[in-house]
């Protein structure tokens, strides 16, 4: 793509909107794993008890091929839905950090032509400081009238982000974390909160959808300007 050609806010914003097209292919392919999932759940399929005898396998116990097939059928659906949601993740927090860092840079005057992220060898997105959603850095945005929606969804996002940090236990850098030490209620509140967590790839995506029409709002001066230079 020649990005030369197009006006800087133009290709911006079909930076954005890649970002989002990624991440909503990531969550659709993860739901998709989540239902083969559940569809393959020992504790929901009818399972036929019914033996065959192998060699070398015990007599007393048959080797059961129903059972057999099904949990191993379950086993990679539960590992292709680890892998999904992991890339649901990834993809989500790309378009969401991705748009923030763009309202950012056009709402402080910059104009860059494409959203810029890094990533790591293995695929995981850094993301710079200034991509970090915060309610202070969108003063711009005074007098859009999805302003409430969008801070409904930067609300809901944070929430789940304060709950994945909370059951991820403290930093072991900092301080120790040993399961042994763990009381039973805070336990209790580690496993409500990684239940918690568990959406928040779909809540950084809706906080995507929120910030990229936030970010068309901020580039309606920017676009005026052009039109009228």
């Amino acid at each position: 793509m020649k990005t030369t050609t197009m006006p800087w806010f133009e290709t911006l914003t079909d930076s954005v909107h890649a970002l989002g097209a990624a991440a909503r292919e990531a969550q659709h392919a993860h739901q998709g794993a989540a239902l083969n999932l559940a569809h393959s759940d020992l504790d929901r399929v009818r399972l036929v008890d019914g033996g065959i005898q192998l060699p070398h396998w015990s007599p007393d116990m048959p080797y059961q091929p129903h059972v057999h097939t099904i949990a191993l059928i379950n086993g990679h659906h539960r590992n292709h839905a680890h892998l999904l949601y992991r890339l649901h993740h990834q993809s989500a927090q790309a378009y969401a950090y991705g748009t923030t860092w763009a309202i950012r840079q056009v709402l402080t005057g910059n104009q860059p032509p494409l959203v810029q992220l890094t990533r790591t060898a293995q695929g995981f997105y850094m993301l710079p400081s200034e991509a970090y959603a915060s309610t202070e850095g969108f003063e711009g945005l005074k007098g859009w009238s999805g302003r409430p929606d969008f801070d409904r969804a930067l609300t809901e996002m944070q929430r789940r982000e304060a709950a994945a940090e909370y059951a991820a236990g403290p930093d072991t850098e900092d301080e120790p974390f040993d399961d042994e030490y763990i009381a039973d209620h805070e336990a209790s509140a580690m496993h409500d909160a990684s239940i918690v967590a568990e959406g928040l790839p779909d809540a950084m995506y809706a906080y995507g959808q929120q910030a990229e029409r936030a970010l068309r709002f901020a580039l309606l001066e920017p676009r005026r300007q052009h039109t009228r230079s």
